[in-house]
């Protein structure tokens, strides 16, 4: 692969994937918010990117097209029969013209576009890599929840394994835990090779798609992020930042 220097504005789309259904919260892109839908939210940090200018929602349901056009966004309809969100970014992806593909989580909050800056940065830091992929520190007591997935870093900064269980086993009690942020930044070729592959042994003993990559031995760089998001698995999750915005929104109006 050619070394990358410098990713230019058009040559990178950001693709969020939202679907309606959802195993664990059906509908959740729609779910208030602190009054706003969570795709809304969503889509409003990433549009603060300074490095991923084009955002496109990859959706199964007009009615997220719908929220997502009257806030300006573009949204592009694709069929309900896709299994993941990986398929979602795939479809569209072969549609474009772009060399790198930013996929952020439509249950994925953020404040800003610093966390998607930090992927694209992490590509152009790390040419042999054609996948890059964030973490940021776990504390102990949530890592035991399944739903926070958990990911092993080497020392040059590559991604071992990724597991719903608590990794690593540390006798010692003092090696750090990282959460994984269900964030990439791929190059276009990688993604829609990996679209193709059938489903892993490993992916599928942890229902995690990510291990599809490690399996084909393709390296992703892992880059650490302090900026606090907040995923959105559950009604409760969805509780725990509507709190945190409200906190937010209280703390300026004192002001």
């Amino acid at each position: 692969m050619n070394k990358v220097t410098r990713i230019q504005p058009d040559q990178i789309v950001g693709i969020i994937p939202a679907r309606f259904g959802s195993t664990r919260f059906p509908g959740k892109m729609l779910a208030p918010i602190a009054g706003k839908p969570l795709i809304e939210r969503v889509l409003t940090g990433c549009l603060k990117s300074e490095r991923v200018q084009h955002w496109i929602v990859a959706t199964d349901d007009s009615r997220i097209a719908h929220v997502v056009e009257q806030i300006g966004g573009q949204a592009v309809m694709t069929p309900r029969s896709l299994k993941s969100g990986s398929d979602r970014i795939a479809l569209v992806a072969s549609r474009l013209r772009a060399r790198w593909i930013v996929n952020w989580q439509g249950d994925e909050w953020s404040p800003d576009g610093r966390p998607v800056d930090l992927l694209v940065g992490a590509l152009e830091c790390h040419p042999e890599c054609p996948v890059a992929t964030l973490a940021r520190p776990l504390d102990a007591a949530e890592g035991k929840n399944p739903n926070r997935v958990k990911v092993v870093v080497s020392q040059s900064g590559r991604a071992l394994y990724f597991s719903r269980a608590l990794i690593p086993h540390d006798l010692s009690g003092t090696a750090p835990l990282w959460l994984h942020l269900g964030a990439y930044a791929f190059e276009r070729r990688t993604l829609l090779e990996f679209a193709g592959w059938n489903q892993t042994p490993l992916e599928k003993r942890e229902r995690l798609e990510q291990l599809r990559l490690l399996e084909h031995d393709v390296p992703m760089t892992v880059a650490l992020c302090r900026v606090q998001t907040c995923g959105v698995d559950t009604p409760a999750d969805a509780t725990v930042l509507e709190t945190r915005l409200l906190s937010k929104l209280r703390v300026r109006r004192g002001k």
